[in-house]
């Protein structure tokens, strides 16, 4: 199965709510990022950027939220996914999400990822993030250049300490060591419900192929806004 996203992949866990489905993985098409503005059983309308964008979603749809973490839950042997930015001697992270031990594993590995390089939100239009930064997804390491960040999914190895934190990263297939600035966004993965689909609620989603459902939502709770 190709490499998967932070969160997309499929995990044989006890928790329902963690259970993310395999098919979101595979989606060719790019993150909706935004706000909710109306919801129903049938789709999602999320204001973007550039404007609103209807996501169909069904029963089979997943959702998981994010809440504020901090730099001091990022320790040896904790499971991170960052999207970063290549540079000499350590890649700049642009936000780090902390998975539970339950989710230990999911998307592991380094491959481009669709976070502008300034962590801005890429500006979508019908779905579509436009000037052609797009996702890819691979089943190893892959190398980036340009404005394209790469989302970095592993165990922490170690860590250095001071007001940016640098930890070395170990994936399966290699190894990369980030730098998290200060400022950098730091949230945690959390078990969700439909009922965090509400008006105002900013989301990250992972539509499927062509018109498909979309198999996974991401919502920000405590007025978080997903920074992946």
């Amino acid at each position: 199965m190709k490499q998967s996203n932070i969160i997309a992949t499929a995990l044989a866990v006890a928790s329902s709510a963690f259970a993310l489905p395999a098919a979101a993985a595979n989606a060719p098409q790019p993150h909706v990022r935004g706000t909710i503005s109306t919801v129903s059983p049938t789709a999602l309308t999320v204001t973007t950027a550039t404007g609103s964008v209807d996501v169909p979603v069904d029963a089979k749809t997943k959702v998981a939220g994010v809440v504020p973490a901090s730099a001091s839950e990022i320790r040896p042997g904790t499971f991170i996914g960052t999207a970063n930015v290549p540079g000499p001697g350590a890649a700049r992270a642009l936000e780090v999400v902390v998975f539970p031990k339950a989710m230990a594993g999911t998307g592991e590995g380094d491959y481009p990822w669709d976070l502008p390089a300034g962590n801005q939100h890429p500006k979508m239009t019908n779905g579509t993030v436009a000037g052609g930064n797009r996702s890819m997804m691979t089943n190893g390491t892959v190398g980036g250049s340009g404005g394209h960040s790469m989302m970095t999914n592993a165990t922490v190895s170690n860590v250095s300490g001071g007001g940016q934190k640098t930890v070395k990263l170990s994936y399966k297939g290699g190894t990369k060591t980030v730098a998290i600035p200060a400022n950098a966004p730091i949230v945690r993965i959390v078990p969700g419900s439909k009922s965090l689909l509400t008006a105002g609620a900013h989301v990250v989603v992972f539509p499927g192929a062509g018109k498909a459902p979309a198999p996974f939502v991401i919502v920000g709770e405590k007025g978080v806004v997903p920074p992946m």
